[in-house]
């Protein structure tokens, strides 16, 4: 083998050791609540998606029809008290979410979306990041339903990056990773999940990054062509 052929399998190797997998988030849930509600009105799940992208389900004691027991709400001045909010760790400026339930995040009184504004959600405090709702304000224009979104930011997110809301008060109430403003039809207010679970480890995905692969195909093709010349000489 040629000193060129040495170098190119080389470089070949290393850039398979350099497209390391992305290392990808356990799943999580969420099953004890507290709140103006009795508690444990249903379980939150955060499973990894790929390496930018986290689903978060939320999925409420009952929500059959046609006497669901919960249902998210705005309630308090200006919408204040959104339907659902949490906090990331690290950047929340490059987020974004997509809704899966109710679809495309809309439903007969409204339409959820993402907000990186901070929310309230009294007495647990304030949270980095939002679930907003145009619908008006009160249980007449609740959304009756589990709620599902996947969660995207482009510089990476795990689901370890939902953390506690410490950094930002924590509330009265102690701090909580996630909060809602639910009704059961007539009395309404905060819930919150303060504890969590691991489900399942954490696991690398088996796709390296696009750029490593475009490397890895460059020095490969090197090689190719150095052992043909090696050959046809």
């Amino acid at each position: 083998m040629t000193k060129f052929a040495r170098y190119a399998a080389l470089a070949a190797g290393g850039l398979l050791i350099s497209a390391t997998a992305a290392l990808a988030g356990p799943t999580y849930t969420f099953t004890a609540s507290e709140g103006v509600q009795p508690s444990n009105v249903g379980t939150i799940t955060l499973t990894q998606i790929n390496d930018t992208t986290v689903d978060v389900f939320v999925d409420l004691a009952d929500t059959a029809l046609p006497l669901p027991s919960y249902g998210f709400i705005n309630t308090g001045n200006d919408n204040t008290h959104t339907p659902f909010a949490f906090t990331l760790a690290g950047s929340e400026t490059d987020v974004s979410a997509t809704f899966i339930q109710p679809a495309a995040g809309s439903y007969a009184f409204g339409m959820f979306s993402l907000s990186t504004g901070n929310a309230d959600a009294t007495p647990f405090g304030t949270f980095g990041i939002s679930i907003n709702n145009t619908a008006g304000n009160g249980s007449g224009k609740a959304y009756y339903g589990d709620l599902e979104f996947n969660v995207t930011r482009t510089s990476g997110l795990s689901t370890d990056n939902f953390i506690l809301n410490t950094a930002l008060g924590g509330g009265s109430s102690g701090p909580a990773y996630f909060a809602a403003d639910l009704t059961d039809g007539s009395n309404t207010g905060s819930q919150a999940w303060e504890t969590r679970a691991l489900t399942t480890t954490t696991q690398a995905a088996d796709v390296p990054e696009p750029a490593s692969i475009a490397l890895l195909g460059v020095g490969l093709g090197a090689l190719g062509l150095t052992v043909r010349r090696r050959r046809s000489a």
